[in-house]
C-alpha cells in the first residue's frame, strides 16, 4: 500500500542508501543497554536537552500530562550574560 520510503520505520544512511537490518540491531542493542528507566511518582518532573539524549516512552496505563517548554540554543561563552542579549526572538 506504500512506498518503502514512506513507511515510518525506515533508516537511511545519509547517502539515502538503507540501513542494514544487523547494524540497526546493533544500534538496538545499544539503546538498551545505555537505558535509563524509572519508576514514575505523581508530581515527578522530567527535563532534558533534546539535543544531547535520545528519548522515548515505555508503555503505561493511566492518565498523564505532558507540558513542553522550548528554548533557544545558547553557546556556552553566553552563559553569564543579561538574558535579554541571548538570542531573544524579538530582538
Amino acid at each position: 500500500m506504500m512506498k518503502e520510503e514512506d513507511l515510518p520505520r525506515n533508516v537511511y544512511y545519509g547517502d539515502g542508501s538503507p540501513i542494514e537490518d544487523s547494524v540497526m540491531q546493533y544500534l538496538n542493542e545499544l539503546y538498551r543497554q545505555n537505558a535509563v528507566s524509572f519508576s514514575w511518582r505523581e508530581r515527578d518532573v522530567l527535563m532534558l536537552n533534546n539535543m544531547m539524549v535520545a528519548h522515548s516512552r515505555n508503555p503505561f496505563v493511566g492518565e498523564r500530562k505532558i507540558v513542553v517548554a522550548l528554548g533557544n540554543l545558547v553557546r556556552k561563552e553566553m552563559l553569564g550574560t543579561d538574558v535579554t542579549e541571548v538570542g531573544h526572538p524579538h530582538r
